[in-house]
């Protein structure tokens, strides 16, 4: 796991941990938001999509007919229904540069404990891209914002279907 500058996000969804973990999962496009927050290449129609197991791949695949892909990460974890960690680059990283993502599902009486934690933002230059010009607490700040909007839309998914 890599250490340091970590971030922690939690929701609780109304369905067991199976079917929180297959929605993560296996309809992530589904809720994945669109747009430039979100998408390696938002000018392009793009499907988000794990492809599932280890090894397997975290990828945006290109809906143009170009046949591209862009990697946001190779899966580290795959447990079913408990876990899946992998890793995550953005489009401005360099090749040696990635953070972390573990995602944990944890079955309740009332639905599903889905905590996702970032790891590895203290890896990341202070002039990086990827921090929008903020350091320290303001920059992890907006990250908890940028996942819990994420979790919101994974929950609304999930609330719906």
């Amino acid at each position: 796991m890599i250490e340091g500058g970590t971030v922690t996000v939690t929701t609780v969804v109304p369905c067991e941990a199976e079917r929180a973990f297959r929605a993560f999962t296996d309809e992530i496009d589904a809720w994945w938001r669109r747009g430039a927050r979100f998408r390696a290449r938002p000018d392009r129609p793009s499907r988000m999509k794990f492809e599932q197991g280890t090894p397997g791949r975290f990828v945006e695949v290109y809906d143009d007919g170009s046949g591209d892909v862009f990697e946001h990460g190779k899966i580290l974890d795959w447990t079913p229904f408990d876990r899946v960690v992998f890793e995550m680059r953005g489009r401005d990283f360099a090749p040696d540069e990635r953070t972390e993502v573990e995602v944990s599902f944890e079955e309740l009486d009332a639905g599903t404990r889905v905590t996702v934690r970032h790891h590895g933002w203290d890896s990341l230059p202070p002039d990086h891209p990827a921090r929008h010009g903020l350091t320290g607490e303001a920059f992890l700040t907006m990250m908890r914002v940028w996942w819990g909007d994420l979790l919101v839309a994974a929950g609304a998914h999930l609330r719906k279907v």
